[in-house]
């Protein structure tokens, strides 16, 4: 039978060619499919990133890698903006961490290890090991407004659930803690001062407390307390 006018006979290798063309098309995943998924994996690491800050597991942290002096803070302030309102905080304790290095996560296995729940403290600020110089990292305990950990050589009648407890990593006893340290050590407890009214008889050393030598003799304690807001009690 001739072949109808207007369509052209195919040989085998014409045919088998097309064939090929319909099946790459078939798993080719059209223009909106593209689209769709490549929205997917753009969403999949912001609700990671938003998962991770919000939750409150028992090393979730909030690095701050400045904080301003109380008297330029800032219209919005993280300190006190990450927390739906502050607890009734009585005192300040500056401790050191014993160790040349450290972040929120290292600390925190150490101190779950240790039979604590997590990282015990509520600031910590780094020395540019594991954590940058002067970087101050919130713990889940200020970020849920939860008491610290007591530090085993304090007396229980020296502490209690009203201490906000900060931490400078390095050791104290064997050389002094960088300038940005004490900079942005000085300017978060300005800050607490002010918003909470705690005063400057109030911002203690763990060494004052019981038998550790916290934050250790290279602490700049008369440089620091110079630093501090005379709030009445």
């Amino acid at each position: 039978m001739s072949p109808c006018i207007g369509h052209a006979t195919k040989t085998p290798k014409e045919t088998l060619k097309d064939e090929a063309m319909k099946q790459s098309s078939a798993r080719m995943p059209s223009k909106r499919t593209q689209l769709v998924w490549g929205a997917f994996f753009f969403a999949i690491p912001c609700a990671l990133v938003l998962l991770q800050a919000g939750s409150n597991d028992l090393q979730g942290s909030i690095l701050l890698t400045t904080i301003a002096s109380a008297e330029d803070r800032p219209t919005t302030d993280p300190i006190f903006t990450t927390i739906e309102s502050p607890k009734t905080w009585s005192a300040i304790v500056i401790n050191h961490l014993g160790q040349p290095a450290g972040t929120v996560d290292s600390v925190g296995r150490d101190h779950q290890n240790a039979g604590l729940d997590g990282f015990g403290y509520h600031f910590l600020i780094g020395n540019g090991n594991g954590l940058g110089d002067g970087d101050v990292e919130m713990g889940y305990r200020w970020i849920n407004q939860t008491p610290s950990a007591k530090p085993t050589a304090i007396d229980a009648a020296n502490w209690n659930n009203g201490v906000i407890s900060i931490c400078l990593i390095g050791n104290g006893n064997r050389r002094p803690f960088t300038e940005e340290q004490m900079l942005r050590l000085s300017h978060l407890v300005q800050r607490l001062q002010k918003e909470l009214a705690i005063p400057e008889s109030q911002v203690m050393l763990a060494g004052t407390l019981g038998d550790v030598d916290s934050p250790g003799q290279y602490f700049a304690e008369a440089q620091f307390r110079s630093q501090l807001f005379d709030i009445p009690r």
